[in-house]
This record gives C-alpha cells, structure tokens and sequence, in this order.
C-alpha cells in the first residue's frame, strides 16, 4: 500500500501540467458514509471517480483509510457502456504508472472490479449468484420487448371496445393523428404496444404500489391487471426487459443469497464496501433503492457523482429528484440526518474561456423556476473557470439573419474562415448543435446546405428518420427480394405496405445499378426453390450478413455514418431471428422452412409473421437515429449533433441553433404526475412542481448542457426574431425578451 501523497506524486509528477485541485483532494479524502458529489460541466468528474477507485484499492494507514479495499468489493456504475469502458480504460494506465513507481502494486488486480452500467451489473450478479428468480432467464432488449407485448398482451390480442376508456385516460400517449379518443375505433395494435411498454416500464423504473392501484379502481385498475398479466407472461416464458430486471434485482438483494452478497462469506471473498455512481442525475427510483440497499451493509460507503443542472433523460425514465434530494434519501433509507452527507463541489471549469463560463453560469439561474425550491441542488456555488484559455476576444458571441437561410449562410461562412485561417485544425473541431438534426427546413436543412455550399463535408447520422435511409431500405428491400419474391404477403394495412413498397422500390434501383447484387439474391431465391418443403441451411442473420458482402453495401462500409445504421439495423435482425418462436422455446425465428407447394418460396406463415412484427415494429416504433453512444466524428466533417448527442462532449468551436424552442410537456412528465399517486416507497415522494414548469426546467437544462460544450468559442445561432425573444418564452434565449441580446456580441 500507499499514501494518498505518494499516489497523487507518481501519476502528476512536477512535468505533469495537471494535478487534483484542493475540490478533488477533498472528494479523495472522505474517509466513509454516503458523499454527494455536484460535478458541473468540465470539472473533470470522470478523473475524480479513477482517482477514488485507485485511492480505494492501493491507499492505506491514512486517517481516511487504514487499510486499501479489495477490488471486488467496488461497485460503480456508469450510465453507458462506452463510459465504463473509458474510466476501466483510464484506471488501467493509471495502474500501470502506480505500478510501475512501486512494483508491489501489481499484485493488486483492477480487473476484478465491477464496472459497468446498472443493467449489466444487475445481470452478471444475478447470473453468477444463480438467482432462483433468474434462472434460465433471456434478458430482452427494447425491440424484443415490444414483441413480447405484442404477442402476449390481451389489451393488445384482442379489440375490447372496452378499453377505449384505458386508452382515453392516457391519451397523451399518443400522437393526435394517430388516436384520439373521439375515434370510433381502439388505437392499433402497434400503438397499443407501444404505450403498454410505456406503462409497464414506468410502474417498475418508479416503484408504483401496483396493490394500490388496483384500489384505484377504473383505468387504473385495468392496468395493474395488465401489468400482472405482463409479469407472468414473463414469468411462463422465462423472459426479463430491462426494467424489470432491475426488480429483480432489488428483490435478490434482500435475500439470504443478496445478503451473502453483500456481507460476504466468512472465509471466502468479502462483500460489496464501495458504490460509486456517476451521472446520478439521471438516476430513477428503483435504481436509487438499488444503490442504498448495497450501501446499507458496509458504512454506508455510497458516492454519487453528478450534476442536476445536466440532468436530460427525463425521458427515459430518470429523475432529476433523485439528485436534488439525495441528502433526504439518506435520511430515508440510512437514517443519516443531512449534516452527516458529505457535500461535495467540483465547481472547476477546465473546459472553456472565462467568458463561456460566466455566460452559462448566469443563464441557468436567470430563470425564475430554477430558483424555486427542489428545482436545484440547494446552496450550489457556481462555475469557476480553471481552463486557463486566455484572450479579450468575443469567447460568446450571436450570429442573426432576417431567416433561418441567412443565419445559416453566416454560420457556414463562420466555420470555412476558421479553417481557412487555420485557427482549427480541422473542421470536425466546429460543431453544430440542434434540438434536431432532421434534414428539413425547420430544422438542419439550411445549415447542412449552407456548409455543403461552402465546400465542407458534414457528418449528420440523424440526418433524416431512420427508415427513409437509402441503405436501410434498400438493405431490408433485398431481404424482402429473397423471401417474398412476387410480393404475394404483403400486407394490406396502407401505412406498412408502403413502407414495404419504399423498400422493394430502393433495391430494383439499387439493384439496376449493381447487378452482382441483384445475381445474388436471384441466386439465393433459384437455390430456396430447389429445396421445397426443407429447411433452409442459412438462418436469417447469416443471410443478412451475405447479403451486406454484395455492393454496394459492401462499399458503403467505409462511409461512417452508413456503417453505423446497417450495424444497427443487423443488431435488430440477429435479435429477432434468435428470439423463440412463439408457443415453442426451442425453435428460432431466425430458421426458416420452404414451402411444399410451387413456387417454392419461404412458407407463407413465416413471411407474414415477418412482415407484421419485425416490419411492423419498424413501421410503427418511432425508430430514432442512431444512439447517442454510437456517434463519433471522423476527420474532415463538421458534426451537427443533437445536444443529448453532445453530452460529455466537448469541441473547441461550438454553434448552437434552434433558438427558439420552447418548453413542450411530453409522456413523461405526464405520467410522472399520474404515478406519483401510487408511491411504492412512501417516504420517497417528490414535491413535483406543474408539468409545465417541469418541462421548463428540463429544456432549460438542455440548453446549459449545450452552452457548456464550448471550449474556445460559443456562437448562437438564428434569426433576428428568434434573438429578441419576442414572445419571452423561447428558453435558450434567456428568461425574459431581450435577454440575450443585451448580452451577447453581434459577430
């Protein structure tokens, strides 16, 4: 072991040009119990946590921590699997340099710490502790559990002109041109779907008293029934979603087995000291339950990282109250008055010019709402610039034009000088951030033109809805070449079968262009003739993959931003083909049988299952883009991103448009307010305020997260109106009309 001195003098030796700040060391010397980190954006949290795991494992005869901790009774959690994988990552060359300094060290190995998201821990420990309520269990992704919803759901199965009232009390479900409840009919079977998976994951991610509902009586009762239909469903099929494996989880955990877990076994390996978790802002209530039932047994040794001001997954599922009143949570589940949390500030900036701070500093509390109590962290000291960028220049600054065309010209302008000059060394160092990057005139459709006119190359991967790409199409339209020749199954529901005919379109072109891909899948349908009433040797994810080797798929490979939607896309395919069969566990859906009778295509019961829930759920699902984990700019781009996209990013030049969004109340918010009648922990009821103040509060979080991207420059981007805020309700241009304006530079 070592000193915390001599661990901070090996991995920031004097050539260093960092070292922790007097707020890190503080986090670094909390000696036990629960400690609440508030990390605002650029205050270097994710070194803070690697730092705290390395103190845990290689520090020792400190009044702190006598003796270092095992790296296996460490649990953290990350809220992505690309940050678990870069704080391991960084962990690991911290230990080789540790390691290197005092070759004793390397007997200790990190590898043996648990590191993940909540989800995937939560799997490997039920799995490796052989949980009776998990035995034998298939975890089902988000595609696979609208499948299952779909397939099993009475409310779904069968059109019970009775539900009408269900589905009327959560109208806002839905989009108005798709249901209303002045419709005669119910809502379809794949929009029924979809708000059951809803409700379904929002009754566990909240903890709901599904038993009082039931008392509720009327719709409620009806989907307390669901709910406990859907659970057995699960049950019977040994199946598990995402959600409620987390219940399953918190259920484990309160177990003999749990207990052993969590303590350890006399002799044998000791249990779970430390949990540490970032992003805690995002953090729901079942996983709150989660964290303090493992923090429950050893000192209570719970660290929780984040910022509320940055909270964006509202939703999701998070709840940025879980952060706000973390020190109430204390009090709740470990019986800690607030004096005994340890309150942490990192409150350095190491990110961005003086200028860029003191703007965002003063947006995210010039609003009203942000100030009422519960909106924030209470006490929370502001940003300090510690990035030490220098220079009297416009660090914030608008770009106005009379239109949005305008405006989009100057911001292009803007970015070809930059490079030109050379003050960027490339273009993917500029980047613009939008509420959304469809390519439309509303949205970044005159930005993406302005750039291509101005001869820069632009990397926008949500360019357009997922679905009306032309590889995705004409990828699923080859499929559909090979498995239905003739079109014979397509259905007849309008908004599916065009889709379908969009797909068949987009591979004759692709096709007509390609002919090595139109031999082969002519190939594949002369080779599945031949084998009337066989099955096929090749499963459905094989032949995917076959056909992703013909041009021009192949080709499209090096294009980074079709490589990532045919990755997807196949993700989807391999997910349904080695689902079960419903009624039959043992069979896949991915094993096709060819018909006995001419023509001798695939059997007409496999294509239509085929057409109606894979293409159905396609169709039907809303698919959004690529997730925001998947995104990274190649050289020689200029990324246009969402903000949620942009999220632990950071670029040195950063445009910010769509100025003039205002605060929308969404599912989420609604269905916050109508569960929190039904409170699974009574004593964890949040004070919400109005869902349109929420929705405030969360837009205005969404555009703090935007502003603090920047490291040298942060330019808005929009129309003279949109700056002047002429309603006073647009929330990227401050709270009130003319707010912006008075303090930012016209460039």
């Amino acid at each position: 072991m070592i000193s915390l001195t001599e661990l901070i003098a090996a991995l920031f030796p004097p050539t260093s040009s960092k070292t922790p700040t007097p707020e890190q060391l503080a986090i670094l010397r909390h000696p036990s119990g629960p400690a609440w980190v508030l990390a605002g954006p650029g205050s270097g949290k994710t070194e803070v946590l690697a730092l705290f795991a390395l103190r845990l494992m290689y520090v020792g005869h400190e009044p702190f921590q006598k003796e270092p901790v095992a790296p296996h009774s460490i649990l953290i959690t990350t809220f992505t699997e690309k940050a678990a994988k870069n704080l391991e990552d960084r962990i690991g060359r911290y230990r080789a340099i540790l390691v290197a300094a005092y070759p004793t060290l390397g007997v200790i190995d990190t590898s043996e710490l648990k590191v993940g998201t909540l989800h995937a821990l939560c799997n490997d420990i039920l799995q490796e502790h052989r949980a009776a309520s998990y035995q034998n269990v298939r975890l089902m992704d988000a595609f696979e559990q609208a499948m299952f919803v779909y397939e099993h759901l009475s409310a779904v199965k069968s059109d019970d002109p009775a539900d009408v009232a269900l589905w009327s009390a959560f109208d806002y479900l839905f989009i108005p041109r798709d249901w209303q409840p002045s419709y005669q009919n119910l809502p379809s079977k794949w929009l029924r779907t979809t708000a059951l998976v809803k409700l379904f994951n929002r009754i566990a991610e909240d903890r709901v008293d599904v038993a009082a509902m039931y008392k509720a009586d009327g719709h409620w009762r009806r989907i307390a029934d669901l709910y406990d239909e859907y659970r057995q469903h699960l049950k019977n099929n040994h199946r598990c979603d995402f959600s409620e494996l987390q219940s399953h989880f918190l259920s484990f955990l309160k177990t003999p087995l749990g207990t052993s877990f969590l303590k350890g076994t006399p002799g044998a390996r000791g249990g779970i000291k430390w949990v540490l978790v970032d992003e805690y802002q995002d953090t729901n209530l079942v996983q709150e339950a989660i964290y303090f039932e493992m923090a429950g047994h050893h000192h209570h040794n719970l660290v929780v990282v984040g910022d509320d001001d940055q909270a964006m997954y509202r939703f999701r599922g998070g709840s940025v109250e879980c952060m706000v009143t973390f020190d109430d949570a204390c009090r709740v589940y470990l019986n800690m008055a607030p004096a005994q949390v340890g309150k942490f500030p990192l409150a350095g900036n190491f990110r961005s010019h003086p200028r860029i701070v003191d703007f965002f500093n003063e947006y995210i509390t010039a609003f009203p709402s942000m100030n009422q109590p519960g909106a924030r962290v209470s006490g929370k000291k502001a940003m300090t610039a510690n990035s030490g960028i220098v220079g009297d220049y416009a660090a914030v600054g608008i770009l106005e034009g009379k239109t949005i065309a305008d405006a989009a010209g100057k911001f292009a302008s803007a970015v070809a000088d930059l490079v030109k000059h050379s003050i960027v060394k490339d273009p993917s160092q500029c980047c613009l951030l939008l509420n959304s990057t469809k390519e439309s005139p509303r949205n970044a459709g005159p930005y993406v033109e302005a750039l291509r006119q101005a001869g820069l190359k632009v990397y926008n991967p949500r360019n357009k809805a997922f679905l009306q790409q032309e590889e995705v199409q004409g990828f699923l339209g080859a499929l559909l070449a090979m498995l239905d020749p003739s079109g014979q199954h397509i259905p007849t529901s309008n908004d599916l079968s065009q889709f379908i005919v969009d797909c068949r379109a987009t591979y004759a072109a692709l096709a007509g262009a390609h002919p090595k891909l139109g031999d082969y899948i002519q190939k594949c349908v002369k080779n599945i003739a031949a084998h009337k009433d066989q099955f096929v040797d090749t499963s459905l994810q094989e032949i995917a993959y076959l056909v992703l080797s013909c041009p021009p798929f192949d080709q499209w490979h090096s294009d980074p931003v079709r490589r990532v939607r045919l990755a997807r896309l196949t993700a989807l395919l391999e997910s349904y083909a080695s689902m079960p069969v419903l009624g039959n566990l043992n069979v896949q859906r991915g094993r096709m049988k060819v018909d006995d009778q001419a023509p001798y295509a695939i059997v007409a019961g496999w294509v239509r299952t085929f057409y109606h829930l894979f293409f159905g759920y396609l169709a039907r699902s809303g698919m959004d883009e690529v997730g925001d984990d998947e995104v990274i700019c190649p050289p020689g781009y200029v990324p246009v991103m969402t903000i949620h996209q942009a999220k632990g990013l950071e670029f040195p030049f950063v445009f910010v448009g769509h100025l003039s969004e205002k605060p929308t109340v969404g599912d989420a918010h609604n269905l916050e307010s109508q569960m929190a009648a039904f409170p699974g922990n009574p004593h964890r009821v949040f004070q919400l305020a109005q869902p349109e103040v929420r929705a405030e509060l969360d837009r205005i979080r969404q555009f703090y997260v935007a502003y603090s991207r920047a490291q040298y420059a942060l330019i808005l981007v929009g129309t003279k109106t949109h700056v002047a805020n002429a309603t006073g309700n647009a929330v990227p241009c401050g709270p009130k009309k003319g707010w912006l304006s008075q303090r930012l530079i016209n460039l």
